[in-house]
Formats: structure tokens, sequence, C-alpha cells
């Protein structure tokens, strides 16, 4: 899981356990109809897999929401 700024790093790997959780939420910015469960696997440390680190060993240069990852990142995280 990425946290963006001011930490701007992968920080935990979590497994889904359940999905298309109904939920019900909204104000003016945002809206949410379905949650999912996660559980924590591994905590790295803010340093590890940083923004830079990201974009310059494993060619990552934008998280703006779920995506694959490449092998090699794969290969690394655990």
């Amino acid at each position: 899981m990425y946290v963006s700024a001011p930490v701007s790093a992968i920080l935990y790997k979590c497994k889904v356990t359940e999905v298309d959780i109904p939920y019900d939420y909204e104000d003016k910015n945002l809206k949410i109809t379905a949650l999912m469960k996660i559980k924590l696997q591994k905590r790295y440390k803010p340093d590890k897999f940083t923004f830079d680190r990201l974009k310059y060993e494993y060619g990552i240069y934008a998280i703006r929401g779920p995506r694959g990852i490449p092998n090699s990142l794969g290969t690394a995280l655990k």
C-alpha cells in the first residue's frame, strides 16, 4: 500500500480478504458505495520503497489508484 505525500512510499503489504461490502457514505467531495477488508502482512520502512526508488529502479512514474506492479518490484516486496 502506497502512502502519498509527505511520506511518498510503499509502507504496507496487505492481502484483500473480502470485497464489495455494501457501504453508504457521501459528502460534497466523496461518495462510497462499497468497501473491502484487508489484512496487514508486512510493514516496510519509509525509506525502503520511496517514490524516487519506484521511479528510477522500477519505472513507476505515477501512482493514482489500483495498478499492477513489475515482476522485479513484486520480488523485492517479498
